[in-house]
């Protein structure tokens, strides 16, 4: 070979090395585009869920699910047989509700009565003509009537007592007046059950002050909504705060406490764009049921530290580092929180075989075998946990750490891991549960609230949200009609003189007797 043609060779495996590389580096840059596009995919995938798809964390076989857009059965059977087996087919994919028998007597019997008796007008017999006897009445019908609401005007006079005896004698004469009951607030006319509607209608009902104010003017007493605001803010520092103090202290006795916090906003609040709410809720197990609201300046930790002081029990909560570093806490995790991580992980068309799926899986699995614990007693339930929950909830941990991934499931494998040592802790005692619903549904209670207010003006106005929120939610959650424990709070706590508070506490027995 000549030396030009050792050249031309040598060129050629120098470009052929160039090229490669470069091969190479395309390979590993379209290798990468992949998995970015792959994480965009599942992004787009995962917020289109969120806008249109189902928002309960269910599963396509839970035999328990029914489907409503089931093709099963909206489409024709095939035609593989004779008519018994079509009718096989209708009825092994259709289940009828059964019908839940004396259901309407039942919610007949706990309403007021009034009989109608519908007469004949004339009771001579037409063949006769002589007057016809009654031989039975019968219920051929019940109705429920519905009595639109209305305000009254209701005017207490004072009588004055004067003793003529003294009068007559010339000595100073004794004066004795009768004792009126005290208003909640002063220069007002509005009375006890006035101001508990008007609550009840914000934060049961959900119905914000400025539509209150056409509702009012409806039935003919014009209330503004600043008034409604006023009552709801001066009504809960002169009665409400006391309360809802005594009640937090009740909350931390207890040994088992759940929180949760969410967004809220303050107009007033120029230091920041929004304030936080902050739940704190005593267990299912315990003794009291007690939710309490708390405005918070920030979503640090320092706000569950000063509120929970030197308590040393155990505290359900999500994964938020908010509740890191709580000091004398047993910190418990959530297992639903563990769970949707796997069910947002999930791919749009996934299988039973997939990963995140499978996760899903073993997270309800858990739910379902301590759901059958529920009616044990504590220590029962307890030894139950060690010996099945605990070998479930170790194997579920060791299926996580032999996992890679990334993307939406190494995020939930990543979360899981995180919240391990929390999760094995509720095996501590049998009054712990697996997942933090209940500060959850009860933070849902403000959130729906919220849409409809959008924000408190003032930090007064927030601290009155708080405090009345938190005490309609402890009524329902001692079985108390809401309304009828405000009006009852209203109409003795401004009369109140040597009664201690815990005497008007939702599970007081007169309370208990006045308010359901």
């Amino acid at each position: 070979m000549s030396i030009k043609s050792e050249k031309q060779f040598e060129v050629i495996i120098e470009k052929l090395d160039q090229l490669l590389e470069e091969n190479k580096q395309l390979k590993t840059l379209i290798a990468q585009k992949d998995d970015e596009l792959s994480l965009q995919k599942e992004q787009i995938e995962f917020l289109t869920q969120k806008l249109y798809g189902p928002k309960k964390e269910t599963l396509k076989d839970d035999p328990n699910q029914g489907n409503l857009f089931n093709e099963r059965l909206f489409s024709e059977p095939e035609q593989t047989g004779d008519q018994s087996d079509e009718e096989e087919v209708i009825v092994t994919t259709v289940s009828r509700r059964k019908k839940r028998k004396g259901l309407k007597d039942k919610q007949l019997s706990s309403l007021p009565t009034v009989d109608h008796i519908h007469e004949i007008e004339s009771c001579t017999c037409p063949t006769c003509k002589e007057a016809m006897k009654e031989i039975s009445t019968q219920l051929i019908r019940q109705e429920v009537k519905f009595i639109p609401a209305r305000v009254e005007n209701h005017r207490h006079f004072q009588k004055t007592y004067a003793c003529a005896n003294c009068e007559k004698s010339g000595t100073r004469t004794p004066f004795a007046k009768s004792e009126i009951p005290r208003l909640p607030l002063n220069n007002t006319a509005a009375s006890a059950s006035l101001i508990a509607e008007t609550m009840y209608q914000k934060f049961e009902q959900k119905v914000p002050a400025y539509r209150q104010e056409a509702y009012w003017n409806l039935l003919g007493y014009p209330i503004p909504r600043h008034t409604i605001a006023n009552w709801h803010i001066k009504t809960s520092q002169y009665y409400f705060e006391a309360l809802v103090a005594v009640m937090r202290q009740e909350l931390l006795n207890q040994k088992v406490l759940h929180a949760d916090e969410t967004t809220f906003k303050v107009l007033n609040d120029k230091d920041r764009q929004k304030s936080y709410m902050w739940l704190f809720s005593t267990g299912k197990y315990s003794e009291r049921a007690i939710h309490i609201y708390k405005l918070g300046p920030s979503r640090s930790g320092s706000v569950p530290r000063d509120f929970l002081e030197e308590y040393t029990g155990y505290l359900h909560s999500d994964g938020f580092s908010g509740y890191n570093n709580l000091p004398g806490m047993t910190m418990i995790a959530c297992l639903a929180h563990i769970r949707r991580k796997f069910y947002d992980a999930r791919p749009k068309n996934y299988s039973s075989k997939s990963v995140a799926h499978k996760g899903v899986t073993l997270c309800n699995e858990l739910f379902a075998l301590d759901k059958s614990l529920k009616d044990l007693s504590v220590s029962e339930r307890y030894d139950q946990r060690l010996e099945l929950v605990k070998p479930k909830l170790e194997a579920f941990f060791d299926w996580c750490e032999s996992l890679t991934a990334h993307g939406k499931l190494g995020t939930a494998i990543n979360y899981a891991l995180n919240q391990k040592e929390r999760m094995m802790n509720v095996l501590k005692d049998g009054r712990l549960v697996l997942s933090n619903n209940l500060a959850e549904r009860g933070i849902k209670s403000l959130v729906m609230g919220r849409k409809n207010w959008l924000f408190s003006k003032s930090f007064e106005g927030a601290h009155a949200v708080a405090t009345i929120l938190s005490l309609v939610e402890t009524a329902k959650s001692n079985g108390l009609h809401p309304r009828k424990y405000l009006d009852y709070l209203l109409t003795y706590l401004p009369n109140r003189q040597n009664t201690p508070l815990e005497a008007y506490l939702p599970w007081n027995p007169k309370v208990q007797m006045e308010c359901r």
